[in-house]
């Protein structure tokens, strides 16, 4: 089930040609400021006319890279189209039927509907599979590791059977918990 209503969340098309034909000077630019070739972060920057001093909003957006769907072959396109949505919704607040409340672009909330129905595109572990190994490690009287959010889909299966049968060593736990995505998106960098 739903809890919020797509029809609520503006398409990004929508909003830029809306602050066009607001501010028909405006400038609206994007950066790449992170890419480890599976994560990538998209700084979008907004002049609601170009010869003013400073941008009227800047904002970020992140996407992963996937094995089908659209993050599959154009992550960062995409993910500069959320951070263009995201930051014409700050840089229009109050200026039009853009509601600050709903920031994200309709294309943001149908991507986390997918989620929410099982298909997220993506190979990293379910929200089912995080929550359960989260039980699983309490059940055992230990810390679930942050990264196991950060596993894939078959990683996580392994680690919640081998968890499950009382059948991993540590060596092995630790290696599933570093396996697939997590020394990708582990790194020292950080983009902010």
């Amino acid at each position: 089930m739903n809890r919020f209503n797509l029809d609520d969340y503006e398409p990004v098309a929508s909003r830029v040609q809306r602050f066009y034909d607001k501010h028909p000077n405006g400038s609206i630019i994007c950066a790449l400021v992170y890419d480890d070739g599976t994560r990538c972060v998209v700084q979008a920057t907004v002049w609601r006319d170009i010869n003013d001093p400073a941008p009227a909003a800047v904002d970020y957006a992140e996407e992963l890279l996937t094995d089908r769907g659209v993050n599959a072959t154009s992550r960062i396109e995409n993910c500069s189209t959320s951070a263009i949505g995201r930051a014409i919704s700050v840089a229009s607040a109050g200026l039009g039927p853009s509601d600050w409340t709903k920031k994200p672009s309709r294309e943001e909330m149908a991507k986390v509907q997918r989620r929410d129905n099982g298909d997220s595109g993506s190979d990293l572990a379910s929200e089912k599979q995080v929550n359960y190994l989260r039980s699983l490690y309490k059940s055992r009287g230990r810390p679930a590791p942050a990264t196991i959010a950060l596993l894939d889909r078959h990683a996580a299966t392994k680690l919640i059977d081998g968890l499950k049968g009382d059948t991993l060593t540590e060596d092995e736990e630790r290696e599933l918990l570093h396996a697939g995505r997590n020394d990708k998106l582990m790194g020292d960098e950080e983009p902010f």
